[in-house]
C-alpha cells in the first residue's frame, strides 16, 4: 500500500501540483485581463510568465498512520519574504509526441522552519531552505528503455545565486553563491512488475559553491553578509567540482514493515574531481572513478529500537569501490599519492552481537541548544574494507578493515553561550551519545592482494592511529567557520571514552584458517578524557596545517596487557596527563625524498658506511609535529605520567586503582633553554618536534638462520630475500646478489623519523606508597638538545 501527503492551510487540489511544479497552476481561477492575454503566446507553443509565491501551515507525510511534518512551507522570492518568484515556462509539443519545456525560474526560495515527527510534536529537527535561479529545458517523449509504456527524458540546466542552509535555534550554516550545470540525455522510466525504474545512461555537470558560511545572528538569514556590519559572514571554505555518472534508480512501495519506499540504486562513477580551497589555497582530489550498488534501502515513519519516533533509513547492503587517482595540495600542487578504497556495509555480528546499518532521524539534538536540532540514532556494520595507498608506483593495503558501532549523533547549529550549564560554541556543533564501538584491521600487504599478511600498523602509533580500538564515546565536537586567519575551520571539543580496549601491536583476527581473538599488546580498561580549544584547520601553500591553541587530556589505562585483551598478563596500570598550548601537525605531501637507510653520509658514502642510499621519489606523506608541553596549571592541565602496580583487589577480583605503589613523574614541559623575550620567563616555543615520513619502498631483507624458513624457502645466514615470481613462495635467498635481482628487492612500508627538543625538563620524581605517602626520589631532571633519528621498514616475516 503507498503512503500518503497531506496539504493543509486550506490549499486547493491543484496545490500539490503546485509543490512540485511551483508556478505552473494558480490556487484559485481568476478572469485573465488584456495585459495578461499579451503575455501568453501561442505561436510555436504556449510561454507563461508568472509571479510565485505559495505558503502553507504545514505539508505532511504519512506511513502505518505515523507522520512527518514539514511546516512553516513557503515557495516565493529569495531576496524579499514578502514578495514572490519570477517564472517563464515555455511549452511545445513536438512532430513526434515530445513535450518539451523550456523554463527560466528567477530569485526563488524554497523553505521550511521546523520538521516535527507526529509521535513527537515537542521536538523540532530544525528548518532548511533553498534559494536559486534555474535555466534550462525538459524534454520528455513517449517509450522508455522497455518499449512503448514508458517514457525518455533528455533534460540539462544552470543553476546560479544558490544557497542551500540549515537553521536551528536562530543560528544557520549554509552553502553560499552555488552554480550547478547539468545534463542528462536519454533517461528512461518504467515501470517494471512492481517496480518504478529510472536509468540514466550519463549524468554530465559541475558545480561550484563559493563560500559555507556560519551565522549566529537571525537577522543575517539568507544573506552573505552582516546586516549590522557589512561584513562578509565567516566562511569554512569553497568547493568545486566536475562529474560524469551512470546510475541506475529502482522504487518500490513498502517500508521495512507496511506502507513506506524500497530503493535499490547502482551508480558508476565514470570520471569526478573534488576541491576544496582555503584562502586560494587547494587541497585537489583527481581523478575519482569507482562504482556503488544500494540493496534494499527502506524508507519508514517508524520508531527506533528505543521506541522513539522516527524517519527511519534501514539498508539492507551497500558495497562499491572508489579510486582517487591524485591527492594534491600546497602551492606546488604535489601529490600524496593514489587511494583506493572498497567496502561491503552489511548485518554482521561483530564481539558476540548482532550489527546492522540503519539510521533514524528525530528532532530535538542535544537538550540544552534549544528546541530546535537533529537526532541521529545510528547502528552500522562496515563487513569487509581494504584500503590501499599507492606512492611512486609500490602499494600498501590495509587489509580487513572492520567496523561496527551503535548510539546517538545530535546535530545542532550553535553560538558562543553558555545554556543550563552546558558550555557551547559558534558552529556545527557534532554529539555523541552512548555511541558503543569499535573497529579493527587485519593488517598489511605490501604490493598486491596477493601479498602475505604484515604488521606495520604499529608504525602509525605516533599518529594516533592504532591497529585494532573499541570504546564508548561521549562528547562532542564543533566546527566552527574560519582558520588561523581568513577562512578554514576551527575546532572546539570535549571527548569522553570508557571501558576502551586499544591494541598497540597486534596479531590478524584472521590468518586465513578463521577468524580468531587477537594477541598482541593492548590497553585494556581504558578511560580517556580530551578536550581542545580553538584549534585551527587550514590549506597552506606548503600543506593542511592543524594548530591547536590550548589542549588537556588525561588517558587512564587499567592494565596494560600482554596476549589477550581481557586477560592476558598485566603490566599494570598506567595514566598519562597531557597539556599542550600552541602545539600543531602539518601534513605535507611527499616522503622521505633520498635517503641514507642503515648509514650516514650521501650516495657512495652512504654504502660506504654500510648503508643504502635510496630515492623514495616525489610521493608520500609526511607529518611534521609540533609538541608544546606547558608547565601544570593544576592538576587536571599538566603533563605527567604514572605507573601503578601491586594494587589490592576487590570481590569481583578487579584491581582497585589509586591501592598500589606508584611512580609518578611529574609536570613534564619543554622549553627552549632562557628568557630570549626578556618577559622573565623561559621561553616555550621550541617543544618537541617530530617529523614522520611515509613511504612504499623496496629495502634490504636478509636471513637470520642457516636452513629453511617458515615457508620452507632455503638459505644461509645473511644471504638476502631476492621477490621472483617464478620462486614456488614467490622469492629466493642470494648470497651475492646480481644488480639485476637488487631491482626485485622486497616492498616494505617504510617509515622515516626524527625527534629533536632544546629541552625537556620533569619537576619530580615521586614513589608514592599507599600507607607511607609520596615521596621525591628525584627532583629537577632536565635533558637538552636531543636529536633521534629512526628508520624503520616492515615486510613479511617468512
Amino acid at each position: 500500500m503507498m503512503s500518503r501527503v497531506n496539504f493543509l492551510a486550506g490549499w486547493s487540489c491543484a496545490a500539490g501540483v503546485a509543490l512540485v511544479f511551483p508556478g505552473l497552476v494558480l490556487a484559485e481561477m481568476q478572469r485573465l485581463d488584456d495585459a495578461d492575454l499579451a503575455a501568453i503566446r501561442g505561436q510555436g507553443g504556449i510561454t507563461l510568465e508568472m509571479e510565485v509565491e505559495m505558503t502553507a501551515d504545514r505539508v505532511s507525510y504519512f506511513d502505518d498512520g505515523n507522520g512527518i511534518h514539514l511546516e512553516d512551507f513557503r515557495v516565493g522570492s529569495a531576496t524579499d519574504p514578502q514578495g514572490q518568484a519570477f517564472h517563464r515556462v515555455k511549452v511545445d509539443i513536438t512532430d513526434d509526441a515530445a513535450l518539451n519545456l523550456d523554463y527560466l525560474i528567477e530569485d526563488r526560495r524554497i523553505e521550511f522552519g521546523d520538521v516535527r515527527l507526529a509521535g513527537a510534536p515537542g521536538l523540532s529537527m530544525g528548518g532548511f531552505f533553498f534559494d536559486h535561479s534555474l535555466k534550462g529545458y525538459l524534454r520528455i517523449r513517449p517509450g522508455g528503455a522497455l518499449g512503448g509504456s514508458g517514457y525518455t527524458f533528455d533534460s540539462a540546466y544552470t543553476m546560479t545565486a544558490g544557497r542551500l542552509g540549515y537553521r536551528t535555534n536562530g543560528n544557520e550554516i549554509f552553502l553560499d553563491n552555488m552554480t550547478l550545470t547539468m545534463e542528462a540525455l536519454g533517461v528512461t522510466l518504467d515501470v517494471v512488475d512492481e517496480t518504478l525504474r529510472l536509468e540514466a545512461p550519463r549524468i554530465v555537470g559541475s558545480y561550484d559553491i563559493g563560500a559555507i558560511r556560519y551565522s549566529n545572528n537571525p537577522l543575517n538569514h539568507g544573506h552573505s553578509t552582516d546586516v549590522a556590519t557589512g561584513a562578509a559572514l565567516p566562511s569554512y571554505g569553497s568547493i568545486s567540482g566536475a562529474f560524469d555518472l551512470t546510475t541506475t534508480t529502482d522504487l518500490k512501495a513498502g517500508g521495512r514493515t507496511g506502507e513506506g519506499l524500497r530503493i535499490d540504486h547502482e551508480t558508476t562513477i565514470n570520471s569526478a574531481h573534488f576541491i576544496y580551497r582555503d584562502d586560494g589555497n587547494a587541497l585537489s582530489l583527481r581523478d575519482i572513478s569507482g562504482h556503488y550498488r544500494v540493496s534494499d534501502l527502506r524508507l519508514d515513519v517508524t520508531d527506533d529500537w528505543k521506541g522513539r519516533p522516527a524517519l527511519g533509513l534501514t539498508l539492507g547492503s551497500m558495497s562499491g569501490e572508489v579510486n582517487i587517482g591524485a591527492i594534491e595540495m600546497g602551492a606546488s600542487g604535489r601529490s600524496l599519492g593514489e587511494v583506493n578504497l572498497s567496502f561491503l556495509l552489511q548485518d554482521r555480528e561483530f564481539e558476540g552481537r548482532h550489527y546492522t546499518n540503519a539510521l533514524y532521524l528525530q528532532g530535538g539534538g542535544h537538550p540544552d541548544a534549544g528546541g530546535q536540532g537533529l537526532r541521529l540514532a545510528t547502528e552500522w556494520s562496515l563487513a569487509q574494507a581494504d584500503l590501499s595507498y599507492t606512492e611512486d608506483g609500490n602499494r600498501v593495503i590495509f587489509n580487513g578493515l572492520q567496523s561496527w558501532g551503535r548510539g546517538d549523533i545530535t546535530v545542532n547549529v550553535t553560538r558562543g553561550e553558555v545554556r543550563n550549564g552546558t558550555r557551547f560554541y559558534d558552529g556545527l556543533r557534532i554529539g555523541f551519545e552512548g555511541v558503543k564501538a569499535g573497529y579493527r584491521i587485519n593488517g598489511l600487504q605490501v604490493g598486491d592482494e596477493d601479498a602475505p599478511l604484515q604488521g606495520g600498523t604499529e608504525l602509525l602509533l605516533a599518529l594516533g592511529f592504532y591497529p585494532a580500538y573499541e570504546f564508548e564515546l561521549d562528547g562532542q565536537m564543533t566546527l566552527g567557520a574560519g582558520g588561523a586567519s581568513g577562512e578554514g575551520l576551527t575546532i572546539n571539543s570535549d571527548i569522553q571514552i570508557r571501558n576502551g580496549r586499544a591494541a598497540l601491536i597486534a596479531s590478524p583476527y584472521n590468518d586465513g584458517s578463521g577468524e580468531n581473538g587477537q594477541k598482541g599488546v593492548w590497553l585494556s580498561d581504558l578511560s580517556y578524557d580530551g578536550h581542545i580549544r580553538d584549534m585551527t584547520i587550514d590549506v597552506t601553500e606548503e600543506g593542511v596545517a592543524f594548530n591547536t591553541g590550548e589542549s588537556w587530556s588525561t588517558l587512564d589505562v587499567g592494565n596494560l596487557r600482554l596476549g589477550d585483551k581481557d586477560s592476558g598478563q598485566s603490566f599494570g596500570r598506567f595514566v598519562v596527563q597531557t597539556y599542550e598550548f600552541g602545539s600543531g601537525v602539518t601534513i605535507v605531501p611527499g616522503g622521505s625524498g633520498e635517503v641514507c637507510a642503515g648509514g650516514v653520509g650521501v650516495t657512495a658514502a652512504c654504502t660506504a658506511s654500510g648503508g643504502m642510499w635510496q630515492d623514495r621519489g616525489d610521493e608520500g606523506i609526511t607529518v611534521r609535529m609540533k609538541q608544546i608541553l606547558a608547565k601544570a596549571v593544576d592538576d587536571s592541565r599538566k603533563n605527567a605520567f604514572t605507573w601503578e602496580t601491586n594494587r589490592e583487589i576487590d570481590g569481583s577480583g578487579l584491581a582497585i586503582n589509586g591501592t598500589g605503589t606508584r611512580l609518578v613523574l611529574n609536570d613534564i614541559h619543554t622549553s627552549d633553554g632562557g628568557d630570549f623575550d626578556g618577559d622573565g620567563v623561559d621561553d616555550n616555543t621550541f617543544g618537541v618536534r617530530t617529523d614522520v615520513s611515509v613511504d612504499v619502498y623496496q629495502t634490504r631483507v636478509v636471513k637470520k638462520g642457516d636452513g629453511p624458513d617458515s615457508l620452507g624457502v632455503s638459505g644461509l645466514r645473511g644471504d638476502e630475500k631476492i621477490m621472483d615470481a617464478a620462486a614456488a613462495e614467490g622469492y629466493r635467498y642470494e648470497s651475492a646478489p646480481s644488480s639485476a635481482d637488487l631491482e626485485n628487492r622486497p616492498l616494505g612500508f617504510a617509515v622515516r623519523a626524527q625527534s629533536r627538543f632544546k629541552e625537556l625538563s620533569i619537576n619530580n620524581v615521586d614513589l608514592v606508597h599507599p600507607v607511607g605517602g609520596a615521596q621525591t626520589a628525584v627532583y629537577g631532571v632536565h635533558m637538552q638538545n636531543f636529536d633521534i633519528k629512526a628508520n624503520l621498514t616492515a615486510t613479511p616475516i617468512p
